[in-house]
């Protein structure tokens, strides 16, 4: 097993660079079937792992990972969409509980669905300090963990007002179940890359009766893929920009991370 003390991980490849990217001597190996990036910042050895989409995806990954690296804190970062229409794109939401949306059977309506647990997240009072003190816009409050997209405004305002949560992802929640049970704090800072009334991403919004066929029709008649496409984009570059600057001041904060054996205190 691997020592180390803080692991870090996000779904997506392009929300991991963020944090790699500030990172020196960056090396990729395979540990327990999973690729597991180090990097060093500022004398402080570093792991990243890429999770995957998804609460059962990322879930199982990271099971795995905590079965080969040996980690005292858990940092999730990465992309949300807005259910809260105060929040901006480009802000920052320090989670301070996961709530995990039951999965739909055919028919299911949204307003009808409950959920399958919640847990809370570790040090949100430290790491919403550390954004302000970034100089971002930053805020606390529930992540909503989904197990697919929820593009559709009306979905959002549905999910807002029933159990109040700020933001929606696809795993924040799933990854808190894995690390409470392994009674490691996991920490979680999201930044807003879709606001809650876009409708970019609303032709992959909830429907549990349509399969991949119905939701394929349904994205070429919602037509306008290239300026969804790019408005999207638009937003994942202030969400990322947001990430990198909060963890550029997070890497560098005793308080909020542990050091290993042998690293700076």
């Amino acid at each position: 097993m691997l020592s180390g003390m803080l692991l870090i991980v996000a779904a997506l490849a392009e929300e991991l660079a963020t944090g790699l990217n500030l990172c020196s001597h960056r090396q990729k190996r395979r540990h327990a079937g999973i690729p597991v990036w180090t990097g060093i910042h500022r004398g402080r050895t570093l792991r990243f792992v890429k999770l995957g989409m998804g609460p059962d995806r990322s879930a199982a990954t990271l099971e795995r990972a905590l079965g080969a690296l040996e980690a005292s804190v858990i940092l999730s970062f990465g992309y949300a969409g807005a259910l809260d229409p105060g929040l901006k794109v480009g802000e920052l939401v320090v989670g301070e509980r996961a709530d995990l949306l039951s999965p739909a059977s055919r028919g299911d309506s949204l307003d009808s669905l409950g959920l399958g647990g919640s847990w809370p997240l570790a040090a949100p009072d430290a790491l919403l300090g550390l954004a302000q003190a970034s100089g971002l816009p930053a805020h606390r409050g529930g992540v909503l963990t989904s197990p697919c997209v929820m593009g559709a405004p009306e979905h959002k305002r549905i999910l807002f007002a029933r159990f109040h949560d700020r933001i929606v992802d696809m795993e924040t929640a799933a990854l808190a179940r894995v690390a409470a049970a392994a009674s490691i704090p996991l920490q979680c800072v999201r930044a807003v890359s879709d606001s809650a009334d876009d409708d970019s991403l609303s032709f992959l919004s909830y429907d549990p009766d349509a399969g991949p066929v119905q939701k394929a029709a349904r994205g070429l008649a919602a037509g306008s893929w290239l300026k969804r496409y790019s408005h999207w984009r638009e937003g994942s570059a202030a969400a990322r920009r947001s990430l990198g600057r909060f963890l550029a001041c997070y890497l560098d904060a005793d308080e909020v991370i542990p050091s290993s054996p042998g690293e700076r205190t």
